[in-house]
């Protein structure tokens, strides 16, 4: 459902070369088509009569990427072909049933880029949303990811497009753009809840269909984050070639007498046809949500000014949150580094310590294996002395054995292991 102006809803046709020039480069052919009630054949037609240059085919989804060419100047046209086609130019012109915009006469090279960047994303809700599939209860869930964050069912989808369309159109007045992609952000998305009533029962057994990335919206320096999603009540309805619809019969009958005669009344949760939109901080450190509904009395479209200047004074909220965050970050930062500097120092210290300790108990047993050398050397050399008394067969029988024990005994002696010895600095700078 759409509020729609009717004291909008007619345009005249711009009589002026110069105006049509500037709108056919702010506007795509479809739009100013369906603006003025004219075909894009005989738009084009005007244009070529009055030597209006006319963007090219893609030149809107470059437009979208930032990487469109530089919009082409006017060329000068003769005297008599101005009057001719200025005579000329006056198509019939049918009221529209959309209430669009007035066209901008003047836009300069600069904005251009803005204005128009979100046609092509609207241009792609355009092109997949109708050939994706849909659920049981109506809504879109296609299978493309990288679009605007739209929820929306195959009947609400016009009303979305319009709202979107507008919305776009005034952000664009503003000097803001709408995007997908916020190279070198990590912004985040926000959850939706659909319900136009919280308070009410049903659940949509089928995920929301969830994009990629947030859609954002560009002010100054700041960023915004937007879904739109068409809302849902619990209704009675029935379930026709898998697709549940509306039991307007039950519920004449639930809304004319008690329910609660009724207690096994099928119930589903079905779009409304009224809208949600949710502004929201896209910004992990600095939370800030706002919701504006439809209702019955009051569409978005009008709301739309609300919109725009909420997000213009939540600018220096958020930059201030932002600020904060960043002050803590760096506060957080210093403190971490403080205490991993005090810890790198307790455990050096702690390493000192016991490479010192490591070092003087080997050193220790070092000198006791000295002793010990010492009277083993004694103890072989007075062995061999006294070998030499006993008779040739005892002397051989002794050395034998004292070689034999010399052999038992073999290991690193004390001055070995000396030199293999570690001082306390040089067991640290092994490490």
């Amino acid at each position: 459902m759409s509020d729609i102006n009717p004291q909008d809803a007619a345009h005249i046709f711009p009589q002026d070369r110069e105006a049509l020039y500037h709108l056919v480069w702010r506007e795509p052919a479809e739009r100013i088509a369906a603006l003025y009630g004219i075909s894009t054949d005989l738009l084009a037609k005007q244009c070529s009569e009055m030597r209006i240059p006319r963007p090219l085919a893609g030149y809107w989804k470059a437009l979208a990427k930032g990487v469109a060419p530089a919009i082409p100047e006017l060329p000068a046209l003769k005297k008599d072909k101005v009057v001719k086609a200025l005579e000329n130019s006056n198509p019939p012109v049918q009221p529209s049933t959309t209430a669009l915009p007035k066209p901008v006469l003047s836009v300069t090279r600069k904005q251009a880029p803005v204005t128009g960047n979100g046609y092509g994303l609207i241009n792609d809700l355009k092109t997949y949303l109708p050939v994706s599939s849909v659920t049981e209860d109506g809504y879109y869930k296609p299978t493309k990811k990288k679009l605007l964050d739209l929820n929306v069912s195959d009947t609400g989808f016009d009303s979305a497009i319009e709202f979107l369309s507008r919305f776009f159109d005034a952000l664009g007045n503003k000097g803001y753009r709408v995007t997908l992609d916020a190279p070198g952000e990590r912004l985040h998305r926000a959850d939706i809840d659909i319900k136009e009533d919280s308070k009410e029962g049903g659940y949509r057994w089928g995920n929301l269909w969830r994009p990629y990335t947030p859609s954002i919206i560009c002010i100054e320096d700041m960023y915004f984050a937007f879904s739109l999603a068409e809302m849902t009540e619990y209704v009675p309805a029935k379930k026709v070639k898998n697709r549940y619809v509306r039991d307007e019969q039950m519920g004449r009958w639930m809304r004319g007498r008690n329910s609660e005669p009724f207690l096994h009344v099928s119930k589903h949760t079905l779009p409304t046809g009224r809208f949600l939109l949710q502004l929201y901080s896209p910004y992990t450190s600095a939370k800030w949500l706002l919701q504006f509904r439809q209702t019955k009395q009051c569409g978005l479209i009008s709301q739309i000014p609300k919109m725009i200047s909420a997000m213009q004074q939540a600018v220096p909220l958020i930059s201030k949150k932002l600020e904060q965050a960043r002050i803590e970050a760096e506060e957080w930062r210093i403190q971490r580094e403080r205490e991993q500097a005090i810890y790198l120092e307790k455990k050096r210290i702690e390493q000192a310590e016991e490479a010192r300790n490591a070092s003087r108990t080997e050193l220790k047993s070092i000198m006791a294996q000295w002793i010990e050398d010492k009277q083993l050397e004694q103890f072989f050399h007075e062995a061999e002395l006294d070998a030499a008394m006993f008779d040739e067969q005892q002397k051989i029988q002794v050395i034998e054995r004292l070689q034999l024990a010399r052999q038992f005994l073999s290991e690193d002696t004390a001055v070995e292991r000396l030199l293999k010895w570690k001082t306390p600095e040089e067991r640290l700078n092994e490490e």
